[in-house]
């Protein structure tokens, strides 16, 4: 795991979460630690209740509720 701020990736779409893993990974980018991921805006609550985090990659179209309703 890299040195840098934590981070939670938060989207309903496996596919988005994995794109995001991907550029974040990504030469030049800078240096991150991803923590933990949630597929939904209930998984996120109960992760941020668990741990803090520095940055937050937050889907603002979910299924269950909305990012903007979560942030």
């Amino acid at each position: 795991m890299s040195a840098g701020p934590k981070v939670l990736l938060v989207d309903d779409e496996p596919l988005a979460r994995s794109r995001l893993r991907s550029l974040l990974s990504e030469p030049g980018m800078p240096a991150m630690a991803l923590l933990d991921e949630a597929a939904s805006a209930s998984q996120a609550l109960a992760l941020l209740a668990q741990q803090a985090f520095d940055l937050i990659l937050l889907d603002i179209w979910m299924q269950d509720v909305d990012g903007i309703t979560l942030l």
